[in-house]
């Protein structure tokens, strides 16, 4: 019994959605939880896998599971989310930041992408 409520893992991410339905499906039959609820459980032992064993693979050869890495964006978002102005020493310590790519990460826009082209946002106007 699966339901039917979207993840909030990016959809290039199989691995993590696929230990996400699996978390899903025991938080359903072992705890008896349903809908939203069994949702909650599920992603909430993901983020937590996410970041304690993120990148591992784990168990015997033919019984491993793979922990997919913590997702940059997700992190990245929270940081934007969590910055006050002041707070810049709690959040590297939090994420384990050097100074410089926490203000990297502050800096970017979300959904941008940085390939050394600039948007036409920031692009210096050239006039004929």
């Amino acid at each position: 019994m699966t339901t039917s409520i979207e993840s909030v893992s990016p959809p290039e991410d199989s691995a993590a959605q696929l230990l996400e339905c699996e978390l899903l499906e025991i938080a359903e039959q072992e705890l008896g939880l349903s809908g939203p609820q069994a949702l909650c459980v599920a992603q909430a032992m993901l983020r937590g896998l996410r970041k304690r064993y993120g990148g591992m693979r784990m168990g015997a050869r033919g019984a491993a599971i793979y922990v997919p890495a913590p997702s940059k964006k997700e992190r990245n978002e929270a940081i934007r989310r969590e910055f006050n102005g002041v707070n810049r020493q709690q959040l590297q310590t939090k994420y384990g930041l050097q100074r410089a790519q926490l203000y990297r990460i502050l800096g970017e826009r979300p959904g941008s992408v940085r390939n050394g082209i600039s948007s036409p946002e920031t692009s210096p106007s050239v006039e004929g």
